[in-house]
């Protein structure tokens, strides 16, 4: 009996590691999302750059300014190994997104996060919250509310030369 166990805990415990979309290589972080458009990603297809992950609500005012500042550290950082991405994390506002995004001429992808971004970041309680991630998809930092171009810059300087 001891062994039927044993046998099928190890079927349940490999079943979860093939099926999870979480990468668990030594604290690499990825997992897909969509943008609002219906495009794919994963996480690692931005291997190589650091990411800046922006955890934001349609409700919150910081959070529709920052969105722009966003734009501005893509146009101005995103040849120099900075990837942006801002994923809603609200369902209720999937409706609006389109227009969020268009009317602030958002140019990076933007998407809607999944359940699997709350397991990842469980930490996350309230928007904005911005990660920094390395190039190998590992968690760098942190940021709760909003900053302005100026502070990101001071923020990014010993990982990306925007200036």
């Amino acid at each position: 009996m001891k062994i039927k166990y044993k046998i099928l805990t190890l079927f349940i415990i490999l079943g979860i590691l093939f099926f999870s979309e979480i990468s668990l290589n030594a604290g690499t972080i990825d997992f897909y999302f969509y943008t609002y458009n219906g495009k794919k990603f994963k996480l690692s297809d931005f291997n190589g750059k650091y990411v800046l992950l922006n955890l934001f609500a349609s409700y919150c005012p910081p959070c529709m300014i920052e969105l722009k500042v966003f734009q501005k550290l893509h146009d101005t950082c995103g040849s120099k190994g900075l990837q942006v991405i801002s994923l809603m994390i609200d369902r209720e506002g999937a409706p609006l997104l389109p227009k969020i995004v268009s009317s602030r001429n958002l140019t990076y992808p933007v998407g809607l996060a999944t359940s699997e971004v709350f397991k990842i970041f469980n930490d996350f309680s309230i928007t904005p919250t911005t990660y920094l991630l390395d190039p190998k998809g590992n968690r760098l930092g942190k940021f709760v509310g909003y900053k302005n171009y100026e502070e990101w810059i001071q923020s990014l300087r010993q990982y990306v030369k925007c200036n």
